[in-house]
């Protein structure tokens, strides 16, 4: 009281606001302070009181959770909740492309994609606050101002920020990181997953997505470029008997295509098809017109529909065709007005898109990538049912072969979604509909994430951080501007849950113990004091690994993370690896460590080449936390007296395989998870990697939350009973019938048990055998790298000169032979790859100029 001056003044001070109250009394201001403490010590103790971990939020019981595997379940179910909103909705993203497609197959317009659901809830009366990283532009090529733009245009009741202002601030190397949905403050969404381009994808990992185009076999083809081979080339392919003996292979997972545009152009945005008419179709054309080898895609029809090729009545007919011709022009329909954000900030410039639009319309076949491309006398199956409703019309029993067909037909990843960012990073963000790369030579880049659903105050948590985060930008970029409000976090004493979610999504919400933790700092969440820094993430991982009894399972973007003693790198999760794994092998206990992470680092550049330097820098910093150094943590074991570390710790990644263009193609899947599962009973799963950036508080901004189960089975452990967590086990039993390849059977039909994840059987016998089978069988069949068997720059060119000398082109029949035996996704990570070369940048490289603290 006596720090205002004021005789009767009031000062509240917290983390990040002070504010000074002149009352009338001496008498009313302690009055005032006497109320205010009170509510501190008891109703907002949460908030007042040190937490677990040192986070700003307590475990919550009784908090109803459910994990998300792979963009597919994520995305949908972000966009059922936000369909469902009925205050605000809450986004915060590293990256947020507004033409994202969340559900796939479509046949619904443009009903869920991501800026025709906000425009949707906007004109309901929802009020929309997205905040997004605002990226150096020099480094990134995200264009947030380009998704700002868009949104802002769509209705006045959504509003965007972008943060930090980087001279203004100070900050250049660090970003906001956190992926999070939060609708109505009642239901939450964390995790790893970005809602932008890439990011999209299911268990199935699928490889190539060409739609039905048939492509005209040469005897001279175009070398795939893959992670492996980012450059291409060309060439012959021996033997007589190549094409035959490829017929003959068939891949374990075949790839099947789904339709990703609608047929339509005409439904609302603001209506579901099936409210706009009930209209039955009584009979749909059973065939489509055939495209021969040549022909324009049908934007504008230049040929006559033979009747005989079709049944049904003539104006069902010319109805489905005239919805495949309307629906690729609606495709180059993609000008926006100008936007502007700030006073001192450039207008948008749409002249790129007006030139592409005119370069579609003379050029439909190469840029007008979600058209409907129709196949010469061929049935398609679809890969999925079908929805069932098209054009606001129920589709009876007798349609479905016919729909089904025309669903086969089209694509999942529209535009700028298809990708591989090792073969080529993002670009011209703002032409949304054009193909970044080459499907006829580049294989997309498979993508798994983890997200966790979380209900009641647990999700309270999730809004307070946002809100946290969005008043502090409002205190520093708008402050006297009227059209951006502050925000204020519900109260806890009655949090009814989101009406018919449960049902909606069609899942099984577990009980659990809910704790949001998070990475944060002064730049990043407007503390007034700037040694003021939360770092519960971290907390919680070291602690988990700490208490873990028999397994942690690890699946992280990154793994960089040295001793305590060492000076670059500061996070203590190695240490904490190190620490438990000693500790069982003193006590001669079974303990199992699983990490999986990607096979190679997600940056644009090939391996061995100069425009390989970032992917070098951070593959140099995995490698040093894992193997390459004294303070690696392998190394560290073996000179404990651990003569096989692998019995404790085994490091893991993804790779699949298909068909393009009639050869075989493999590709690595990027596991961009940030995940770790101790025992079936504990998860902690949000936004941070296994490094510095991540964890330590002061760098980018995260958010995840750690989940205790509170609901139990029987499970076995070690061989011995032991609970199995309804959320955690069964999380790690989904995630390693994924990786094993048995998510389309159950494992037990072949002998096969996941419950006992640190037995000799599975560990040894399963996990490590599965892994190191398909690790064989990659690089005898394509020549993969990363790979064992490279160990210089040198060694490198020389194996990829040899590619003439994979098995796939010299005996086609047993390369097919050996395929069929790759079992799910799971490979081992070479820890000897390029272990003779120095993979820092040079000092003279803009990379080698930069801190070390950017990598790490």
């Amino acid at each position: 009281m006596y720090s205002t001056g004021l005789n009767h003044g009031l000062q509240i001070l917290n983390q990040s606001r002070q504010l000074v109250i002149k009352c009338w009394t001496k008498r009313k201001s302690r009055e005032w302070i006497s109320f205010l403490k009170t509510v501190a010590n008891q109703s907002a103790r949460d908030f007042t009181f040190p937490n677990v971990h040192h986070s700003f939020a307590p475990p919550r019981a009784g908090t109803t959770a459910y994990a998300l595997v792979d963009g597919s379940a994520y995305l949908a179910a972000v966009a059922d909740a936000m369909d469902l909103a009925r205050e605000e909705i809450f986004i915060a993203d590293w990256w947020l492309s507004p033409e994202l497609y969340m559900k796939r197959p479509t046949l619904n317009g443009n009903y869920w994609r991501l800026d025709c659901i906000l425009k949707r809830k906007a004109a309901q009366g929802v009020k929309v606050f997205v905040m997004l990283y605002k990226e150096v532009e020099m480094a990134l090529g995200i264009n947030s101002y380009y998704s700002k733009a868009i949104l802002t245009r769509k209705n006045e009741n959504i509003k965007v920020f972008r943060h930090p202002d980087h001279a203004k601030a100070g900050v250049l190397f660090w970003a906001h990181h956190e992926k999070l949905v939060c609708v109505d403050q009642t239901v939450a969404f964390v995790g790893g997953i970005d809602m932008c381009y890439g990011r999209w994808d299911d268990h199935k990992h699928r490889l190539t997505d060409l739609g039905n185009i048939a492509q005209s076999k040469s005897s001279i083809r175009t070398k795939k470029k893959t992670s492996s081979s980012p450059g291409g080339g060309i060439y012959v392919p021996q033997g007589n008997g190549f094409e035959a003996a490829l017929e003959l292979a068939k891949s374990s997972r075949d790839i099947v295509m789904g339709l990703n545009e609608p047929l339509q152009d005409n439904v609302s945005e603001t209506q579901e098809p099936d409210e706009q008419s009930q209209t039955e179709i009584e009979k749909a054309p059973e065939t489509l017109p055939i495209l021969e080898p040549g022909d324009q895609l049908l934007i504008t029809s230049t040929k006559q529909v033979d009747d005989s090729q079709l049944d049904g009545p003539d104006n069902q007919k010319k109805n489905v065709l005239n919805k495949i011709t309307d629906r690729g022009k609606d495709i180059i329909s993609m000008i926006y007005p100008p936007f502007e954000e700030e006073r001192n900030e450039q207008k948008f410039d749409d002249s790129e898109r007006k030139k592409a639009e005119k370069y579609a319309l003379s050029n439909n076949q190469v840029l007008l990538t979600d058209a409907l491309r129709i196949k010469t006398n061929k049935a398609v199956s679809p890969p999925t049912p079908l929805a069932q409703v098209v054009e606001g019309r129920v589709i009876t029993e007798s349609t479905k072969e016919a729909l089904e067909g025309i669903e086969g037909n089209s694509k999942l990843w529209i535009g700028k979604d298809y990708t591989n960012f090792i073969v080529k990073d993002f670009n011209n963000l703002d032409l949304p509909f054009i193909d970044l790369v080459d499907r006829n030579t580049t294989p997309r880049m498979p993508w798994h994430d983890v997200g966790v659903l979380v209900q009641g105050a647990a999700a309270r948590d999730v809004a307070r951080h946002f809100i946290q985060r969005w008043n502090a930008i409002k205190l520093e970029k708008y402050r006297q501007n009227s059209n951006y409000p502050y925000l204020l976090p519900k109260t806890y004493s009655e949090i009814m849950p989101l009406q018919d979610l449960e049902e909606t999504l069609n899942i099984d919400m577990k009980t659990v113990s809910c704790q949001v933790l998070r990475s944060v700092s002064c730049w990043s969440c407007g503390f007034l004091d700037p040694d003021t820094v939360e770092q519960s993430i971290h907390e919680a991982y070291v602690d988990t690994i700490t208490r873990a009894q028999h397994y942690i399972y690890i699946e992280n973007q990154f793994f960089i993370t040295l001793s305590r003693t060492n000076v670059s790198v500061r996070n203590q999760i190695g240490e904490a690896l190190f620490n438990r794994i000693m500790r069982a092998h003193r006590a001669g206990q079974r303990f199992r460590v699983f990490v999986v992470m990607p096979l190679l680092p997600g940056f644009e550049g090939e391996v061995g080449a100069p425009s390989g330097t970032s992917l070098h820098a951070v593959t140099h910093w995995n490698y040093q936390s894992i193997c390459r150094s004294r303070e690696a943590i392998l190394t560290r074991l073996y000179e404990a007296g651990i003569s096989d570390p692998s019995d404790y710790i085994t490091f893991h990644g993804l790779r699949t395989h298909s068909q393009l263009d009639g050869e075989p193609i493999t590709e690595l899947i990027y596991v961009h998870s940030k995940l770790l599962i101790a025992d079936d009973k504990t998860v902690i799963c949000g936004s941070a990697n296994i490094n510095d950036r991540s964890m330590i508080g002061k760098r980018d901004s995260e958010i995840a939350v750690l989940i205790q189960d509170e609901q139990f089975d029987d499970g076995t452990m070690n061989g011995e009973a032991f609970p199995c967590g309804r959320f955690a086990g069964t999380l790690r039993k989904r995630l390693f019938r994924e990786h094993l390849g048995y998510m389309d059977t159950d494992p037990a039909r072949y002998g096969l048990s996941l419950d006992d994840p640190c037995s000799d059987q599975f560990y040894k016998h399963v996990w490590k055998a599965t892994s190191t089978q398909n690790t064989q069988i990659y690089e005898e069949v394509f020549h993969t790298i990363p790979t064992d068997a490279v160990h210089s720059f040198a060694e490198l060119k020389r194996y990829q000169e040899e590619h003439s000398e994979t098995l796939w082109r010299k005996d086609p029949v047993q390369a097919n032979r050996k395929i069929d035996l790759i079992q799910g996704y799971i490979v081992d990570l070479p820890l000897d790859f390029l272990c003779n070369e120095v993979l820092t940048p040079r000092n003279t490289s803009m990379e080698g100029m930069m801190p070390t603290a950017l990598w790490t």
